[in-house]
């Protein structure tokens, strides 16, 4: 994957289902407005599903390691994701859109780590 290849689909079930096993990150959107910016940074081999398709199951299903927000709405949201090649990648490319569209002020982000 490339820096910028990015993967968007309207339906949060279907983005789930075809989601990576890979490290990443996704953008959360709800009527076009950048609601929430996450990672996915645990890849372990052999494990099934992992990375980004493991992190989206968790916050479809209302699990409790997951975003509340993200299950109560998960019938309204839009996602888009990015596969990233490192776990370092992936938190840089967090950080940096989570201040592009200042969802710790305006949505559902808490923090970013630099």
């Amino acid at each position: 994957m490339g820096l910028f290849d990015f993967f968007s689909k309207p339906n949060f079930a279907e983005m789930v289902e075809k989601a990576p096993n890979q490290v990443g990150v996704y953008i959360v959107k709800i009527d076009g407005n950048v609601k929430y910016v996450g990672r996915a940074i645990e890849n372990r081999p052999g494990q099934n599903p992992s990375g980004l398709r493991k992190r989206l199951q968790e916050h479809y299903r209302g699990a409790s390691a997951g975003k509340s927000e993200l299950y109560e709405n998960r019938n309204k949201i839009n996602l888009t994701i990015k596969p990233c090649n490192s776990v370092e990648e992936a938190k840089r490319l967090e950080a940096e859109l989570i201040r592009k569209y200042d969802t710790v002020e305006n949505a559902w982000n808490l923090r970013y780590e630099d």
